[in-house]
């Protein structure tokens, strides 16, 4: 090898921002209130959100970090670089960072929840 080559950095690593999933584990379901309550609590602005049964929303990305928390019914949540599908339920969170692109689709029984972002 040249000297020319020995002065060469390596790149740096960088860390690919991970999803976080939370599956409830406190007794029976939430209520939106608690879940409210939580999200304003770390910070969070909320908005409650409704998906009619098989329905949702392609494939996007956030110029912001996203988090949905599951109030009822289900929501599969479409991760396209991981090649992933997360099925959700009542209860069930995941934090979604910003640029990360992903998809959403409904249950049988559609999906209420919370979108937060700070």
């Amino acid at each position: 090898m040249t000297e020319e080559h020995n002065n060469i950095l390596p790149f740096p690593s960088i860390s690919k921002p991970a999803v976080r999933v939370s599956l409830w584990d406190g007794p029976g379901r939430p209520t939106e209130e608690t879940l409210r309550a939580r999200l304003t609590a770390d910070g969070y602005q909320t908005v409650k959100w409704s998906s009619e049964p098989a329905t949702g929303y392609p494939p996007h990305a956030h110029i912001y970090p996203e988090v949905l928390w599951l109030v009822s019914g289900s929501l599969t949540v479409i991760l396209l670089a991981e090649k992933r599908l997360l099925e959700l339920v009542a209860g069930d969170r995941i934090e979604i960072p910003r640029g990360l692109t992903h998809g959403t689709m409904a249950g049988a029984d559609g999906a209420v929840y919370l979108l937060a972002t700070r």
